[in-house]
């Protein structure tokens, strides 16, 4: 049996949260750029089509590409936080997972008796 390893990183699951919230920004972003560009070359080569529909799809485009600078937005700026109340969080998960342990510890020694 291995023995056990305590890990004292307790703010990864807001990294990781960041992290994943930077990812579906970016990847938004890269859809937003390609769909973009896939229209532009629609729309020169569709010369005198339906214009309203081109002009519809430009704004949806938009709208996906702002949102995605949003979530980007959000992402730094969580980021930000984070990086400013670290000390704090990593105490605060620290303190929780102590009194985790000392119950679990506590237990076992009233469960032998």
């Amino acid at each position: 049996m291995s023995a056990r390893v305590y890990r004292p990183d307790h703010t990864a699951h807001i990294r990781h949260r960041l992290a994943q919230l930077a990812v579906h920004g970016a990847v938004g972003l890269v859809i937003a750029f390609c769909a973009a560009g896939v229209l532009a070359f629609l729309g020169f080569q569709a010369g005198d089509g339906p214009g309203w529909l081109i002009g519809l799809t430009w704004y949806a485009v938009g709208a996906v590409a702002v949102l995605a600078l949003l979530t980007l937005g959000v992402a730094l700026v969580g980021w930000l936080v984070y990086r400013r109340r670290r000390a704090d969080l990593d105490a605060a998960g620290a303190e929780v997972i102590g009194e985790f342990h000392a119950r679990m510890a506590n237990r076992r020694r009233d469960d032998s008796r």
